[in-house]
């Protein structure tokens, strides 16, 4: 169980805790705690599952790319530009008909079906393929560290908005902790002066469809250091993930954590927009309008993608006690409880009957509902 940085009436979670017990290395794989019942998907596929988003008709879609385990080519792994990725198309209703729609492509890290069009966030591009035709370029120009796995990730249609969470490009504490500046400064150290990155970023859905270019996105809130998953939930806030420091002591929080944006917050300014702390965080200097992360997660936990389901947040963790977690509120106060060990978890997302689907690095795609 991880603490939280938030109160549960603050963060509108009602889902009580389940109180399970805390991750073991003796915890059963694919074993989940807290009345959750698993069914396995596509058993027979060995490619990697980044992201997936659904049609309201019942078609799943799925970016896959090399797999991170086993025998990985590492040309392939570390390079984001490598054409080697895909996306395919799947009727998860009948169980059936799964094909790819569009291939060779780079990295790609977020998916999101909004009003016919499938929106993709892939190396330093954003893009889309409308219903039935060929991928379009929306955007390009977002910073790419290709080792680290830094870039544009997710990708959530919104209000009238396309957020994507951007990655910043260097460390912040193993490069050496950046102190004795302002929140802006600070944060354009991380993202390489690229000002789409280290960010989460929005474009108002209809310029970007006219511009087609990375001018029509703002700033929406500042202060991440690789932001992965990014959902909205029924109210229309914006969620995320934020992979952490390394290096980092342990008395000092690296980062890992998930956080809640206010659309009415995004400013669209970098002097005004909510500031999540890092790098500043690392040396005490919080900033003059740090937002407290809903969950603190412990450092090196890696946390991936995110989902609204069943009332609360679902989350992946890639580093240390990896699995899937869910949000709950215990004493008034958001914990995180880890419902299910898995690795390398790396997609959460909600179907449109509700259900909650995972997606793994090695190829697992599985189904995940409450009743069991």
């Amino acid at each position: 169980v991880y603490g939280g940085g938030a109160s549960a009436a603050a963060a509108g979670i009602g889902a009580p805790a389940l109180n399970v017990a805390p991750p073991s290395d003796a915890d059963g794989w694919l074993d989940a705690q807290g009345g959750f019942c698993v069914e396995r998907r596509l058993p027979d596929n060995e490619r990697s599952i980044t992201a997936i988003s659904f049609a309201p008709d019942g078609r799943m879609f799925l970016a896959l790319d090399s797999p991170p385990t086993g025998d990985a080519d590492p040309l392939i792994l570390y390079d984001a530009n490598h054409p080697s990725r895909s996306v395919a198309v799947y009727d998860y209703l009948t169980d059936s008909n799964f094909r790819e729609i569009f291939a060779e492509s780079t990295r790609i890290t977020g998916l999101d079906w909004h009003n016919g069009a499938l929106y993709l966030s892939r190396a330093g591009e954003v893009g889309r393929i409308p219903d039935g035709g060929d991928y379009e370029p929306l955007a390009g120009g977002f910073a790419v560290n290709s080792q680290l796995f830094h870039a544009n990730n997710g990708i959530v249609v919104q209000g009238g908005y396309v957020y994507v969470s951007a990655g910043g490009v260097k460390d912040g504490y193993s490069d050496g902790p950046i102190q004795g500046m302002d929140e802006v400064n600070a944060v354009n150290i991380m993202a390489g002066g690229n000002p789409y990155a280290a960010r989460i970023v929005r474009a108002p859905l209809d310029r970007l469809l006219n511009e087609r270019s990375i001018n029509a996105f703002e700033t929406a809130a500042l202060g991440v250091r690789n932001p992965y998953g990014i959902t909205a939930d029924p109210s229309g806030r914006i969620w995320f993930t934020d992979n952490g420091a390394t290096n980092v002591p342990e008395d000092i929080s690296a980062g890992d954590e998930v956080n809640l944006l206010d659309p009415r917050q995004a400013t669209g300014s970098d002097a005004t927009a909510p500031f999540y702390g890092f790098p500043l965080a690392l040396t005490g200097n919080y900033g003059t309008r740090h937002v407290e992360p809903v969950a603190t997660l412990v450092n090196t936990a890696a946390p991936t993608g995110v989902a609204w389901a069943y009332g609360t947040v679902f989350f992946g963790v890639y580093g240390k006690d990896p699995g899937l977690y869910r949000l709950g509120s215990g004493g008034g106060q958001i914990v995180s409880e880890r419902i299910m060990l898995i690795w390398p978890l790396l997609a959460v997302a909600t179907a449109p009957d509700g259900a909650l689907w995972l997606g793994t690095g090695d190829g697992g795609l599985f189904r995940v509902t409450p009743g069991c």
